[in-house]
């Protein structure tokens, strides 16, 4: 094994990483500064290295092989590393210019980020966000190849490759409109089961924080209406006698309170769900990710409110 490495040639491996990202030969050269014929000779290389083909050609793009997914998380992780140990070890928020993205769900960025960017600008007037969506193709495959810097979330993402920690632990509750008939100062659990209710459609296949809550005890739902967007609910809620089920601190902020709906409490006992800070491992002692990683945790409890 050592000897096959001192035999290989390590410039090739970020050739790799980028051909895994970009799965398009063209845009994995613009991104190297490389020639096209320059990324083709090295993924020639690659192939003979790993005696594998590693791309297959498609009318979409570069297919990866099951030999080029397998090798792909250790390699990018030790490309990040690497990236990581020629950074300066500390980070000046005030004078640097730099650009993050973050995958949000729609109502942490209507909560979160406009107090977010009027810090960064106060504060950090370099420091530029990318906001991506959740339920995006292309922002899963971002954040599977580690390109997102953070995504923050109410579930968890089940993979070796990253690290999170808890941003807050927040409540579960009913809303409904005012002048919702069907529902009263509280709820019985029979009555939240057999209630139309709004769900949430979302790309993550483990479904929203209380679908996952709800699955393992087998609580039924009357779903009649499934909406992309957890903002929507309350707005949803104020005009029609659906119900929903929604974070506590939602309902807490500007954006609702002038809203003509009730929140009830839960007839059944359900853990608090966590909202998540997630990172690829990679980018864990980088200073500038640190230094946002740390920036939203000690802002976002006065964010949104």
């Amino acid at each position: 094994m050592s000897n096959h490495l001192r035999s290989m040639d390590l410039n090739l491996l970020p050739v790799f990483d980028a051909l895994m990202v970009e799965r398009n030969l063209t845009r994995a050269a613009v991104k190297l500064h490389m020639s096209q014929p320059a990324v083709s000779a090295a993924l020639k290389r690659l192939r003979s290295t790993y005696n594998d083909a590693l791309f297959i050609r498609t009318a979409k793009g570069l297919r990866p092989t099951e030999r080029a997914l397998a090798l792909h998380p250790s390699i990018h992780t030790a490309l990040g590393a690497v990236r990581s140990s020629f950074l300066q070890l500390d980070f000046e928020h005030r004078e640097a210019e730099r650009d993050f993205s973050i995958v949000l769900p729609d109502v942490v960025e209507t909560l979160m980020i406009p107090g977010l960017s009027a810090w960064l600008r106060e504060y950090a007037p370099g420091i530029k966000l990318t906001i991506l969506p959740d339920e995006s193709e292309m922002t899963s495959r971002m954040v599977s190849n580690g390109e997102v810097d953070l995504i923050i979330d109410y579930l968890p993402l089940e993979s070796p490759n990253y690290s999170s920690l808890i941003i807050a632990e927040e409540e579960l509750v009913v809303i409904a409109g005012e002048h919702n008939e069907k529902v009263g100062k509280s709820i019985s659990e029979a009555d939240f089961q057999s209630i139309p209710q709004i769900s949430l459609l979302r790309g993550n296949p483990v479904g929203s924080p209380m679908e996952r809550l709800a699955r393992p005890n087998k609580l039924q739902r009357n779903i009649c209406l499934r909406v992309p967007h957890l903002s929507s609910f309350p707005h949803i809620v104020a005009t029609t006698d659906l119900i929903a089920v929604v974070p506590a601190r939602m309902m807490k902020s500007s954006h609702y309170r002038a809203l003509p709906v009730r929140t009830i409490e839960l007839p059944m006992d359900f853990p608090k769900v966590s909202l998540q800070l997630i990172w690829h491992k990679s980018q864990t002692n980088n200073p500038a990710h640190r230094w946002l990683r740390e920036t939203i945790l000690q802002l976002y409890p006065e964010l949104g409110m």
